[in-house]
């Protein structure tokens, strides 16, 4: 089975025209004759409206994919053709196998291989499953959550990975690592030494933070309290 991306009903922002001018430029460049004769009875203005409208809600990546794809054909392609060069169909299976890897690649703080940014959103809230779960197990969820995903027709960006938990068996991470994570989370401002100044004071000033009740990540306490050697309490 395979599942198409279908542009969204509520995509409605048209391409930008100056995108869909270049597009249409380098078409016109490419195919010489062959373009004038399929668009040139068309009114320029007319041709760029209807094909920003109608490619509402595309991606930077997905207008790439199909410009790229005109590298192989001999003739320029209608609109419908071209949204199917920027949308190729999705193998659920292919998805899968790549959701896996992708969302095995997050837990240890990696971004992932993503070759469509749906893959990822409907991986993100079976990433448990995908992880312990055989594909026969999860095929009906995943297929229904990546043909959610597809019928949308636009999606956020993929954000940056988390930054890694420590390894299986490995308790203690070096000031130096929780340092450098610290500063990935953008607490660069309260990592540095100076002279005079205390050295651990990010540390308190975290502590203090959680004790005040303000929202810190998990890992955040767990780092300043191996910088200050605070054991955990026994359970």
């Amino acid at each position: 089975m395979n599942l198409t991306a279908a542009p969204s009903s509520t995509s409605t922002t048209p391409l930008p025209a100056s995108w869909v001018e270049k597009l249409l430029h380098k078409m016109l460049l490419s195919y010489g004759k062959k373009f004038t004769d399929q668009w040139g009875a068309t009114s320029t203005d007319e041709l760029v409206a209807h094909w920003g409208q109608e490619l509402a809600g595309y991606q930077p990546i997905e207008i790439q994919r199909g410009l790229k794809a005109l590298e192989t054909r001999d003739w320029p392609p209608t609109l419908p053709e071209f949204k199917k060069l920027c949308r190729k169909p999705l193998d659920p299976t292919v998805a899968y196998y790549e959701a896996v890897a992708g969302v095995q690649a997050r837990q240890v703080g990696k971004y992932g291989e993503w070759s469509h940014p749906a893959i990822y959103w409907a991986a993100m809230p079976l990433s448990h499953d995908l992880r312990e779960q055989t594909y026969s197990q999860v095929k009906p969820r995943w297929e229904a959550a990546l043909t959610k995903q597809l019928e949308l027709g636009e999606w956020a960006e993929i954000p940056q990975p988390m930054i890694a938990l420590a390894a299986p068996g490995k308790t203690k991470t070096s000031r130096e690592e929780a340092a450098q994570r610290l500063r990935d989370l953008g607490a660069a401002a309260v990592v540095k030494d100076g002279a005079g100044r205390d050295a651990k004071r990010w540390a308190r000033k975290i502590l203090e933070q959680e004790a005040a009740g303000e929202p810190i990540l998990p890992i955040q306490a767990r780092f300043a309290r191996e910088a200050l050697d605070i054991k955990p309490e026994a359970p």
